[in-house]
């Protein structure tokens, strides 16, 4: 399958462009050993945790039992191990390097719409990925609402000079596949990530692939 007239790709990252669970996982965990939380969780509880954002992951790593003020503070200090950890295990998966080079060759436009903070967001791109690759990188910003939330594709599209129709969302969630559809852009849910084929597949996207090497042939 291809399109024709697409001439933005959007991506999300976690789970679409790179493998970040277990650093996440150890995030976590850091934090629930400093407060006497037996840390039963697999990497597949943690794939389920993720999408909405690192405040919502705490949150759900703590059985969603945390007041407001406990939560800010586990928090702030998941936020602090993961500064300096984000980059210990998390990797890009296999080929999509190579894939975002071929895009940027053929002069499509490529941006990256996550619920990560954004200078996190923008300082684990750069480090994996490089400088320059990306033409925006869209995170979590004060008065910016998170996905499925459509503001932060709509920003990006009209920054780099796009409609709706003209794009194509990547993504490996039920909360990208709402966010496309919120967006009016056509998804693509990629099986690679952190969900299921019948969590992505109920959402009706565009198309489904089950491997990097797909993307680039779908700009026609």
């Amino acid at each position: 399958m291809s399109f024709t007239n697409k001439k933005c790709a959007v991506f999300d990252l976690d789970g679409t462009l790179i493998d970040t669970i277990t650093d996440l996982r150890n995030a976590c965990e850091a934090v629930m050993n400093n407060h006497g939380f037996k840390a039963e969780y697999t990497d597949d509880d943690y794939k389920r945790f993720v999408g909405n954002g690192i405040r919502k992951l705490v949150d759900r790593a703590f059985r969603e039992s945390l007041d407001a003020e406990t939560l800010d503070l586990y928090l702030s200090e998941f936020l602090e191990y993961y500064s300096a950890h984000s980059l210990d295990n998390t990797r890009p998966y296999s080929g999509i390097s190579e894939q975002l080079k071929l895009l940027k060759e053929r002069g499509i436009k490529m941006c990256v719409i996550t619920n990560k903070a954004e200078p996190a967001a923008v300082n684990i791109i750069e480090k994996l990925f490089g400088e320059g690759v990306f033409d925006l990188i869209v995170g979590q910003r004060d008065g910016l609402p998170t996905k499925p939330a459509p503001d932060g594709v709509r920003l990006a599209l009209k920054e780099l000079g796009f409609t709706p129709d003209e794009a194509l969302y990547f993504g490996d969630s039920n909360v990208d596949m709402q966010t496309a559809i919120n967006a009016g852009v056509d998804a693509v849910g990629v099986l690679w990530g952190f969900r299921s084929y019948g969590e992505l597949s109920q959402y009706k996207p565009a198309c489904l692939i089950n491997n990097p090497d797909e993307i680039s042939g779908l700009f026609k």
